[in-house]
């Protein structure tokens, strides 16, 4: 006797679409909630694809084009032969090179050039980086922007925290799903509203955005300075 051998109807016998033919184990409009709640999850856990593959590699949106501002993308080329090598194209270059004649640089030269300016900028950083930040604090706005600011971030902090404490609740099933994606959503619009007025006022409030990152770099120098 021959086994049981499972096989998919690729046409040969007819087959049958029969809607609403016994009572589903959840409605519809449950089961797209779950769908956005998965999603949801999935980009609070960090995983939506173009954040992934945007911070891939070290340099990975951070080389950019010098002829036409275009972002240069890591490539893998002669795959398996004994010369196989990684370099770094610009992506204007990759899909139109009439339109950027900018070649690939390989990723030891980057890595080399990388290294180059990190190490003059942490023996020189007292003369570049100290008297930058001084200049940048200098510029600053008034005290009422930076206090706007202030509560933005705090409520930004509140409306996040909100967030995380419905995802907790829906998933040990204290609320119902469609009531989580309403409050969800109400969050959600003010979270992005606000985003969007922290953004703007960062924009006019003296350069705060390079003041924190030239802080970072001056921390990161004074402690140790080391670059992996």
């Amino acid at each position: 006797m021959l086994p049981f051998k499972r096989q998919r109807d690729k046409g040969q016998l007819p087959q049958y679409l029969i809607e609403d033919n016994h009572e589903p184990i959840i409605s519809h409009e449950q089961a797209e909630a779950i769908r956005e709640i998965f999603e949801y999850r999935r980009k609070q856990m960090g995983m939506d694809d173009s954040e992934k593959y945007q911070s891939r590699y070290a340099f990975s949106s951070k080389i950019l084009c010098g002829e036409c501002g275009g972002i240069f993308r890591r490539q893998k080329i002669y795959i398996g032969k004994p010369y196989e090598k990684i370099q770094w194209c610009c992506r204007q270059h990759i899909l139109d090179n009439t339109k950027c004649s900018q070649k690939a640089i390989r990723e030891d030269d980057v890595q080399w050039a990388f290294g180059m300016m990190w190490g003059k900028l942490k023996s020189n950083y007292t003369e570049i980086l100290t008297p930058l930040l001084e200049v940048l604090k200098k510029l600053r706005m008034d005290e009422q922007q930076e206090q706007e600011i202030g509560d933005c971030s705090n409520r930004i902090m509140e409306l996040t925290e909100q967030g995380h404490i419905l995802s907790r609740l829906v998933s040990k099933g204290y609320i119902d799903p469609a009531v989580f994606i309403e409050r969800l959503n109400t969050l959600n619009v003010e979270l992005a509203a606000i985003k969007k007025k922290r953004s703007q006022l960062l924009d006019n409030n003296g350069f705060d955005r390079e003041i924190v990152g030239t802080e970072q770099l001056l921390e990161l120098i004074r402690n140790n300075g080391a670059v992996s």
